[in-house]
């Protein structure tokens, strides 16, 4: 009787779960991350701004990646190789789905690259060189013909996601705002959810090419405050965190569970000039960033060069970055191929910026809004801070306006800014010079939101873009790069250094490119 009622109790108790081995229903624990801000939308051409970027790399992938030494390397290209000057040819990966099942070929490539260039919406359609056609030869053979010569057409189309033709041809059609919430890539992580301003949430792609990754749940959690993604990698509650500031390191190395990793960046904050409105007044034809009917002294190279010679950069990264950047003179990187060693930064020098000042025509200064983001890189909101503070000692009293990018950018897109601060980080020389000094027409010019137009300028730049010889093709662009920071339209600040912290149970590095990518990351052995 014993023996039966042992039999019956032990049945019962496997059948209702009351005994169940630990290891069985124990939970993963998600990897999570803490960045500075949210995605601002996860349609993946229709917004080039570094966290949307990051993010959409987990869900999306490209003809191209950069390997360590930020040089091109397969993705869902296999090899490359040029033709004839305007022709390129792509071999694509086999046997590959995006995460709803449709197949990606050179039909799926095709669609994704014509989308991004012509799309409405598309931010990234200057990464998509101008083409006469685009052929899909073969299942897996992809034919790009340029309009002219592309020699960094590898680099450009890295940050060009392949999507699903089907989905985005439907959603297209039906409703453009389901795609900026519901994903579909062949990336190494499917989406789950996005809870605006919280958390998403994304799980890993069995099937990716990349291979199996460490951590099979992802949640990445925006969080603006420094102080407390510190806190929460400190606690234990955040695995990855971005940003670190300096004056948090030695907090972070002490503790026994936590690590730093840091790299110099390619990001360089700039500031940028309204230098087409005459005067202030209603937008896009006058400035409201100016007192109404006051000219706008941003038109006047003297000013801008007083702009320069009045900004303390050395100050702002001993005090604001506490050591954690490098001065620029170009927005740039050194390693990127048309940097010019003989550009100079305007030293600082206010006196010399008074001067300059009263010979344009402002002995008294003047007023102007400063319009800088406060959750999109390190410090943003107190570098403008430290600048409109250094003005002041020149006579310019800037009105600091420090917002989100959600509110931010479609203020400098609706030309609503006179003076401005963002960011810009890149590899390629050309896609920089076409986005940001060309008038804005078509697909170029559009990280021009001042509105510069130099005619000559726009035809150098257009000559050195195609030159296929290097060493001819680096003469040119050194030669107008050095000719367009002249103008002082633009002024570069510093290059970031690129700090994370991790928990211990995670291994990983901090990238030239700033991004924390999930799929990079092992798990502590």
């Amino acid at each position: 009787m014993r023996k039966h009622q042992w039999i019956w109790i032990l049945s019962f108790v496997l059948a209702t779960g009351l005994i169940v081995p630990q290891v069985v229903f124990a939970a993963e624990k998600p990897l999570v991350i803490a960045l500075k801000g949210d995605a601002a939308r996860f349609d993946p051409h229709s917004r080039a701004e570094g966290n949307t970027t990051t993010i959409q790399r987990y869900i999306f992938d490209a003809l191209v990646k950069y390997d360590e030494n930020w040089k091109p390397v397969p993705a869902l290209a296999e090899r490359w190789k040029m033709l004839d000057d305007l022709t390129w040819e792509f071999k694509l990966r086999k046997g590959v789905k995006f995460h709803n099942g449709e197949p990606f070929n050179a039909a799926a490539a095709k669609f994704s690259l014509e989308r991004c260039k012509t799309d409405s919406h598309s931010q990234y359609k200057s990464s998509v060189p101008d083409y006469k056609e685009i052929i899909a030869v073969d299942e897996y053979t992809l034919r790009f013909v340029t309009k002219k010569p592309i020699p960094e057409i590898a680099i450009m189309l890295e940050l060009v996601s392949m999507v699903p033709p089907k989905y985005f041809q439907e959603w297209d059609k039906k409703d453009w705002t389901h795609l900026n919430h519901n994903p579909i890539g062949t990336g190494a992580y499917k989406f789950v959810e996005w809870v605006k301003d919280d958390h998403i949430k994304m799980v890993a792609n069995d099937d990716w090419y990349g291979g199996k990754v460490d951590f099979k749940e992802v949640i990445i959690r925006p969080i603006p405050e420094d102080a407390t993604r510190v806190a929460g990698l400190i606690s234990g509650e955040i695995d990855v965190i971005w940003g670190v500031s300096s004056r948090d390191i030695p907090r972070i190395e002490k503790n026994k569970n936590t690590y730093i990793s840091r790299t110099p960046s390619r990001y360089v904050p700039y500031i940028m000039f309204d230098v087409y409105t005459k005067e202030g007044g209603r937008a896009p034809e006058m400035q409201p960033g100016i007192p109404a009917g006051a000219p706008n002294p941003f038109r006047l190279k003297k000013v801008r060069e007083a702009i320069a010679h009045g900004i303390n950069v050395d100050d702002i990264i001993k005090h604001v970055m506490e050591g954690g950047a490098y001065p620029a003179s170009q927005i740039i990187p050194q390693f990127v191929h048309g940097y010019s060693p003989n550009i100079k930064r305007l030293k600082y020098d206010p006196e010399l910026a008074k001067k300059l000042l009263a010979e344009a025509g402002f002995p008294n200064g003047f007023e102007a809004n400063f319009d800088a983001c406060n959750d999109c890189f390190v410090n943003d909101s107190l570098i403008a801070e430290a600048i409109g503070h250094q003005l002041t000692k020149i006579g310019v009293n800037l009105k600091v306006v420090a917002q989100p990018k959600a509110v931010l950018y479609p203020s400098v897109e609706g030309y609503k800014s006179p003076m401005f601060l963002l960011e810009q980080g890149t590899f390629s020389w050309e896609r920089t010079m076409n986005a940001f000094f060309r008038k804005q027409e078509g697909d170029e010019g559009r990280n021009n939101r001042g509105r510069f137009y130099d005619p000559g300028i726009e035809n150098r730049i257009v000559e050195a873009s195609k030159e296929m010889d290097p060493e001819k093709s680096v003469k040119l662009k050194k030669a107008v790069s050095e000719d367009i920071y002249a103008t002082a339209y633009i002024i570069p600040l510093f290059y970031i250094e690129n700090v994370i912290g991790l928990n211990k149970r995670v291994i990983g590095k901090a990238r030239l490119d700033d991004r924390i990518l999930a799929f990079e990351l092992k798990r502590a052995k």
